[in-house]
């Protein structure tokens, strides 16, 4: 990376939106640590989510061989094969091999570029139910209770998310509605349930890729904990990973990082 006037070619090999999220400050940082590279050029699961990122300036599909055979050597992030991912920060995983080093609780700062206007309403709470591996969700009986509880304290209720398949999980991804709150659940883009969380006063989820999204917006989040230390998947809003962030915690201490069943009380 010494070359003036180059082009930086990009593979991102995650998947998720949450994983992609975090590459963003990666990508943030090769620019501007590295400003000989005139032109970042970035392939992607998901190219949508960077239209607009400002440290990217051509992306394409990982799928795209065609662009993609144009460069002899690229820069990988997200290289499963070189560190282990689930025993780090996301961020330092793909920013350390990258030659990066760890970075910063500020420049963990997470951002998102919306590419539509914002025709979002606004909720007192919006809840996001998001069914995945045992160990990060939550049962929908236990969703319905918060929702009832807050509708009796007189708060507007929101449900978002989506029903995907994701062929690289292997699994069916599954949010739904509530009785007595809006159901936005499969109804709205990326772009529109970012503006959702963004102008909610709070948001409830389990660890996801919304989770990680609530990170570029100011708003309170509460996070239910997963299998994995919650330290290796904080936000650093305000370069705080406290800030107006709450993970509920059960009373385990092992923190695995088995996404399907305990090896050790087997539940």
């Amino acid at each position: 990376m010494t070359a003036a006037g180059q082009t930086l070619p990009v593979v991102l090999q995650c998947a998720g939106i949450g994983d992609c999220l975090c590459a963003i400050p990666v990508l943030r940082k090769l620019r501007r640590q590295h400003p000989n590279f005139t032109e970042v050029v970035l392939f992607t699961h998901q190219p949508g989510l960077f239209a607009r990122c400002p440290w990217v300036d051509r992306v394409h599909d990982i799928t795209d061989t065609s662009a993609r055979g144009q460069y002899a050597h690229v820069l990988t992030l997200f290289d499963m094969g070189r560190l282990p991912y689930y025993l780090m920060d996301t961020f330092d995983f793909m920013s350390i091999p990258a030659g990066l080093g760890q970075l910063s609780f500020r420049e963990k700062q997470l951002e998102y570029f919306p590419t539509e206007a914002d025709t979002a309403e606004r909720f007192d709470v919006v809840l996001n139910t998001s069914m995945t591996w045992p160990s990060r969700s939550w049962p929908l009986a236990n969703w319905q209770r918060l929702a009832d509880a807050l509708g009796a304290a007189g708060r507007s209720v929101a449900v978002v998310g989506k029903t995907v398949h994701s062929p690289w999980d292997e699994m069916t991804k599954t949010s739904e509605g509530l009785r007595g709150c809006v159901d936005l659940t499969n109804r709205l883009s990326l772009d529109q349930t970012w503006y959702t969380i963004a102008k909610a006063g709070l948001f409830v989820t389990c660890q996801n890729g919304l989770s990680v999204l609530s990170g570029a917006t100011d708003t309170e989040v509460i996070v239910l904990d997963r299998s994995i230390e919650w330290s290796k998947y904080a936000l650093y809003r305000h370069e705080d990973p406290h800030y107006r962030f709450t993970i509920v915690k059960g009373n385990c201490d092992i923190y695995c990082c088995d996404g399907e069943a305990c090896p050790v009380y087997g539940e």
